[in-house]
């Protein structure tokens, strides 16, 4: 079958929509074949580069110091952390371009070896500094389904925070926070989101009232039936020694 990958001009060459697709595939690829070419020549040497794709949350800081610590003990070590929602995570790591991704949710088992984060996140709202709504130290579901809303693009979000809330009015969706903070600010709508991710001056963050007040599970997860590097075996220990620490603080 014959495909065009690119229009020569006088002075530039331009990708066609299947070209672009080729040399997304043919750099996935070749990451592919370089960290497992990495994995191999390092396999009993504590070293090389973890591929991390992570949810915004607060409650990573589990994660940050296990990098660190591990980062004092085995400095040849590199992290690669990428940012996203659950559906970019699963499908790179489904892709072996991530050994690790860190997902909120429920998560397919058959699929993925799982350990439970702490999760001490809070979803609410983010409103201007001048809503209407900004007098209140927390709201209700009932309180905000007249307002437009901007909600994450991570597609369990409508199913658990949203589930049952009615006709509610999505406006545009999101999978970094940063860049919902500036539709509110201008004034779109009110986003749906967790607290202590974002912190600007035109903007503030009021708790949600959900029907369980119970976080949303927080997952570190890879997939089962790969033997993890060396490195990453590390990792993972390092991992489990950080959330003991931090269940003997919270205890």
């Amino acid at each position: 079958m014959d495909v065009i990958l690119f229009y020569r001009g006088s002075r530039e060459i331009q990708l066609t929509e299947e070209g672009q697709y080729l040399y997304n595939r043919a750099k996935e690829i070749l990451t592919l074949v370089n960290q497992t070419q990495d994995n191999l020549l390092r396999k009993d040497e504590i070293s090389g580069e973890l591929f991390i794709g992570t949810a915004e949350s607060p409650s990573l800081d589990t994660i940050a110091k296990a990098a660190k610590h591990m980062i004092l003990d085995y400095p040849q070590v590199r992290f690669n952390f990428h940012s996203g929602n659950a559906d970019s995570i699963l499908e790179r790591l489904d892709k072996g371009l991530l050994d690790f991704g860190i997902v909120f949710g429920q998560v397919d088992t058959k699929k993925y070896n799982t350990l439970s984060l702490l999760n001490r996140d809070k979803w609410g709202i983010l409103v201007p500094i001048d809503h209407p709504l900004g007098v209140k130290e927390q709201v209700t579901f009932s309180e905000i389904i007249d307002y437009p809303l901007i909600v994450s693009s991570q597609s369990n979000v409508d199913r658990t925070v949203l589930a049952g809330l009615g006709d509610y009015h999505i406006v545009a969706s999101y999978n970094l926070l940063y860049n919902a903070s500036l539709l509110v600010e201008a004034g779109l709508g009110i986003a749906v989101c967790l607290d202590g991710i974002v912190k600007t001056n035109q903007t503030q963050f009021i708790p949600l009232v959900t029907r369980t007040n119970t976080p949303d599970s927080l997952s570190l997860i890879w997939k089962r039936y790969i033997s993890p590097s060396q490195t990453a075996k590390v990792f993972l220990e390092e991992v489990k020694n950080q959330l003991n620490v931090s269940k003997d603080v919270l205890d």
